[in-house]
């Protein structure tokens, strides 16, 4: 499945009618891709961020939802717990501040890796990697 080519209909398992390219994929109603880190273009830094929110009690599920909000507002979802932000140094300071308000430390973990353009590069992936596609507009 790649991107400027045909790609397969998983469903019917047959080729597309035309070439899928990052617009016609959505009419068609594509919504991931395949990706491949290596190939990522990156501002400065990617941050990789990685929480562990505890829900015993409903305080902690209230976190959990907050959390993640919160990270899908900067970044993209690439696990359950996992977030890609390519973000600058101001956003990503102001994201971290917005995230370290939010849990509560006796009991959550949260993590910030940060990855150079470089590194990012060297990236290895293995297996089916789908990256959900970002929303372009939500209707009711």
């Amino acid at each position: 499945m790649q991107m400027g080519s045909r790609m397969t209909n998983l469903m019917a398992d047959k080729p597309f009618p035309e070439p899928v390219d990052e617009f016609n994929r959505y009419r068609i109603g594509i919504m991931q891709t395949a990706y491949n880190p290596a190939e990522q273009e990156v501002k400065e830094m990617l941050h990789l961020i990685a929480y562990d929110i505890s829900t015993l009690d409903a305080a902690g599920q209230k976190r959990l939802r907050l959390v993640a909000k919160t990270c899908e507002d900067y970044g993209v979802r690439v696990e359950r717990s996992v977030f890609e932000c390519d973000l600058e140094e101001r956003e990503f300071s102001a994201f971290w501040a917005e995230l370290s308000a939010l849990i509560d430390p006796e009991c959550d973990a949260l993590i910030a890796y940060r990855l150079c353009r470089g590194c990012v590069s060297k990236t290895l992936s293995a297996g089916l990697v789908a990256r959900p596609a970002p929303v372009l507009i939500y209707l009711p």
